[in-house]
């Protein structure tokens, strides 16, 4: 059975980020200038970054759009908030190291790095979906497998069976663990 998660519980998730990370902050994609550009450059190899992906930059959460938000509920919501909150707070931890290796994504040395980024936040997706659902499903192991291994993400892992052993390895100890 999963836990319902309601337009409350985002709004006390809001506050909560609000008061641990100064500057945090929700934006929105198709309203602003920097984001459309960078959506621009993007899209060669991520065609939906500007319609399907979150985004975090400068302590800013980027959703694509309110419709978007609206459209995807306040669980989708509520998930995604936790797992952007683990880049909010690498960022302030490791500020210089963690945008610049953002920023040179290209760099075959940065890409595990931003890898390593995205391993901490998809744990944490893990750890939520367990709490709120008792369960780590195949299904969500695939997405994060997508993510790590296409051109959305510019192949930040591209090796795929080592990369799933890791996430089998991680969803077996959440699950004797507990959330």
């Amino acid at each position: 059975m999963s836990r319902l998660i309601t337009n409350q519980d985002v709004r006390d998730l809001e506050a909560k980020l609000k008061a641990e990370l100064p500057g945090f902050a929700i934006g929105y994609k198709d309203e602003n200038q920097l984001q459309k550009r960078i959506g621009r450059v993007v899209r060669p190899f991520n065609s939906t970054y500007m319609t399907n992906y979150t985004t975090v930059l400068f302590g800013v959460v980027w959703f694509p759009s309110r419709h978007w938000r609206a459209q995807v509920g306040p669980r989708a919501i509520y998930e995604i908030l936790l797992h952007e909150a683990v880049h909010l707070r690498d960022a302030r931890r490791f500020w210089g190291f963690f945008h610049l290796s953002y920023l040179f994504l290209p760099l075959p040395a940065f890409v595990t790095l931003r890898a390593w980024w995205e391993w901490r936040a998809y744990a944490e997706t893990m750890r939520v979906t367990l709490e709120l659902d008792g369960e780590i499903p195949d299904s969500l192991l695939d997405h994060i497998e997508r993510c790590f291994t296409s051109s959305d993400y510019l192949y930040m892992w591209p090796f795929r069976t080592h990369l799933r052993g890791h996430l089998e390895r991680l969803r077996t100890r959440l699950l004797r663990t507990g959330p």
